[in-house]
């Protein structure tokens, strides 16, 4: 018999309990209805109901003490706690203990079918889903980017081939799509490893403290320096000092930071001693550094010494074929530190995943993601969850960030198209509804070339 729609309902107030039975019954719920803590223990252990409605207050036992013996044994019942009790305690202790709902008395209609509904759903989902998440898979530390399209292998192989050398290393692509990690991952390669990883923000650095910051200055060199400290290229020793967002460096910057490039060498602010680094130069941009060179807002000759190798990570929207396995591993890692235990992923919320464009990139996944898990409060992970995520992640976004001309959109579904069907140009062809021809043209247009 199918137990999705039974539903254990434990009230003392026969009156209440006779309302509310009726009500359930007429929404084609099989209704179990006891008066007492003990009797509906006992009954929740025979008949196993999806949903529970725990009145707090029984004769024999409080409802705030039947609901861990619950929870703790079925972790996938929801209990729907009602109770005259409209402090704020009890309502803390209720949800802290595994209550899914939280209803005061006198009970609102429209309230208690909204929170039974949604735990029908949830029962229906968790049975028609499939476990996307397991409880033994540690992440490997040096296996933390996700991706199995053609442009995330070419980057692998381009961390492989790094692996070997201290090269500087260029990153380039919009924000949230994983430069940092990218550029840790390279250092966690690197024989080096074990070395620091330094990381400076351009966007914060000031004219008059950049020596300082990268160079280290000596006690007394100037206002302010009451001890000798070290920079961040001493820090970083043999391992790696990441440069993030390199393009807001101001061009007064640009030529110090140049200048060390050069030479691999510098020193402290008022110290006559010569520093050689062995460090390597990881810097990322979101910025387009050509156009910045073209506009003579950054440096030429930077830029060719920033990127002896050049990394270009696609965005989010251009590998789509990967969402299902990062959604699998950020909710790995979401559940261990949240004590979150989503393992399902309803389908329609994959779904709602695949149609967003995701201006926020792989960042704005794992915060959707993040929220969602929490707002589902079970094992699945919820459509309408995702739904409310979006939303609010969609708010905090600046108008902008959602604008994009024609051709920008036409070049991203070119792009990804190219990406799902492997580049295989009949395939993309097929399924974008035009002649090889035309594709090869708006390839040559938009400058899309196959990964190496």
């Amino acid at each position: 018999m199918d137990k999705l729609n039974e539903i254990l309902l434990i009230e003392d107030d026969h009156a209440l309990r006779e309302s509310l039975e009726m009500f359930l019954q007429e929404k084609g719920c099989r209704v179990k209805s006891v008066g007492s803590g003990e009797e509906g223990l006992r009954l929740w252990r025979e008949i196993s109901p999806q949903v529970i409605i725990l009145d707090v207050r029984l004769p024999d036992i409080s409802g705030l003490e039947m609901l861990p013996r619950i929870t703790r044994q079925d972790p996938e019942v929801k209990v729907i706690v009602i109770t005259a009790f409209h402090d704020m305690e009890t309502t803390i202790e209720a949800m802290r203990l595994g209550a899914y709902d939280y209803l005061r008395k006198p009970i609102k209609v429209d309230e208690l079918d909204r929170a039974v509904d949604k735990a029908m759903h949830i029962a229906v989902a968790t049975r028609d889903s499939r476990p996307v998440v397991g409880h033994d898979q540690p992440p490997d530390p040096r296996n933390r980017i996700i991706g199995d399209t053609p442009a995330m292998h070419a980057i692998y192989k381009t961390i492989g081939l790094l692996s070997r050398n201290q090269a500087s290393v260029l990153i380039m692509g919009e924000t949230g799509c994983g430069k940092e990690l990218i550029a840790r991952v390279i250092h966690d390669s690197s024989p080096n490893r074990e070395e620091p990883f330094v990381t400076v923000d351009c966007t914060t650095l000031l004219d008059n403290l950049l020596e300082s910051e990268l160079f280290g200055h000596e006690r007394g060199a100037f206002t302010g320096a009451v001890e000798t400290k070290l920079g961040r290229l001493e820090l970083a020793g043999k391992g790696t000092i990441f440069f993030d967002e390199v393009g807001d460096l101001p061009l007064p910057l640009q030529a110090k930071l140049l200048r060390f490039l050069e030479y691999r060498e510098f020193t402290p602010v008022g110290s006559n001693r010569v520093h050689r680094s062995q460090a390597r130069i990881i810097a990322a941009t979101n910025q387009d550094l050509e156009a910045m060179v073209q506009a003579k807002s950054f440096r030429q000759d930077l830029m060719f010494r920033l990127k002896v190798v050049s990394i270009k990570v696609p965005p989010l929207r251009r590998r789509l074929a990967d969402l299902p396995e990062l959604v699998q591993f950020f909710l790995f890692q979401i559940n261990r530190e949240l004590n979150t235990r989503v393992s399902r992923v309803e389908e329609a919320a994959l779904e709602r995943l695949r149609a967003h464009p995701w201006p926020g990139n792989v960042r704005e996944l794992r915060n959707v993601l993040t929220k969602a898990a929490l707002e589902s409060r079970g094992a699945v992970l919820l459509a309408e969850a995702v739904d409310a995520a979006l939303d609010a992640a969609g708010a905090a976004l600046p108008p902008e960030a959602a604008l994009r001309s024609l051709d920008e959109m036409e070049q991203e579904h070119i792009a990804s198209t190219l990406d799902q069907t492997e580049w295989n140009i009949s395939a993309a062809a097929r399924s974008l509804g035009m002649s090889r021809p035309t594709l090869r043209k708006r390839m040559a247009r938009y400058g899309l070339k196959r990964p190496v």
